[in-house]
């Protein structure tokens, strides 16, 4: 049986392992956020909740433990990490002073079965693929007619975003800018729309309450990286808001809403 859906992070500068990895994951009902550049592991998990990190020691730009420095010097709390090396023993004492010890650690060359063990190890469950449903969302998603818009100004968050939609055939539309949005949308139909709250251009408070006063206005989701003050979210519960995300995101949570929320407008299936 799979474990409770929990998202993975998985930082790997070389593009094939990152591939295998992902697939093994996501056959066993994780989300996935991968990348191959060390250097954006900071940003990542200020913008994504994350439940577990699987981390290769060696990479070009900034190694592991690099890695491990920045996350402690930008002040975040380090998710259950397994490590990826060939070389535990060199590096065994700093591991430690990072907390992590050798059954964290999957020796290269790797295999799957010591990497399931390891997982189980850091989630305190067993983990194993869950083919059925797979299928079952493979088929719901299959004729999948909802787009979703993302109004965000954030690099990190643009980057991994619309992946976790379009691999489930959501269309998704982003834009940078508050005002190029807006316009855009006069012309562009979306069915849900995220829209960040601090933008370059007009605000997020004012899109959501002007797009709420047009015919079929899309079922818009504020997000922020601050609380919403009291008078805030009440305007935008006026112009229908009924959720409210905050930074970092819990994916599971987003993808969750999304399906309700498509569902029940009778987007999916």
């Amino acid at each position: 049986m799979a474990p409770e859906r929990c998202t993975v992070l998985i930082v790997d500068d070389d593009e094939e392992i990152v591939d295998l990895l992902r697939e093994y994951f996501r056959e066993r009902n994780f989300e996935v956020i991968s990348t191959t550049d060390s250097l954006k592991v900071v940003e990542a998990l200020r913008a994504f909740s994350t439940k577990l990190l699987v981390l290769d020691l060696k990479m070009r730009d900034l190694d592991g433990f690099g890695v491990l420095e920045k996350i402690r010097g930008a002040g975040l709390p380090l998710p259950p990490t397994i490590i990826i090396t060939g070389y535990f023993p060199k590096y065994k004492d700093r591991l430690e002073r990072h907390g992590i010890h050798e059954n964290d650690v999957v020796k290269k060359p790797f295999s799957f079965d010591a990497l399931e063990e390891a997982i189980g190890r850091k989630l305190g469950k067993q983990v194993s693929a869950d083919e059925p449903e797979r299928e079952h969302e493979d088929e719901l998603y299959k004729k999948n007619r909802c787009v979703i818009g993302c109004i965000e100004d954030e690099e990190d968050v643009l980057e991994y975003f619309p992946r976790f939609f379009e691999e489930r055939n959501y269309r998704v539309l982003c834009y940078r800018n508050g005002t190029e949005a807006f316009e855009a949308l006069q012309k562009r139909k979306v069915d849900i729309l995220f829209v960040d709250i601090k933008l370059p251009g007009m605000q997020g408070d004012r899109i959501i309450e002007r797009l709420s006063q047009r015919p079929n206005p899309p079922y818009m989701i504020p997000i922020s990286a601050d609380l919403f003050p009291g008078d805030m979210k009440a305007r935008l519960a006026a112009a229908g808001c009924r959720d409210f995300i905050s930074k970092p995101f819990d994916v599971i949570e987003l993808i969750a809403l999304v399906k309700t929320v498509a569902l029940e407008r009778k987007l999916l299936g």
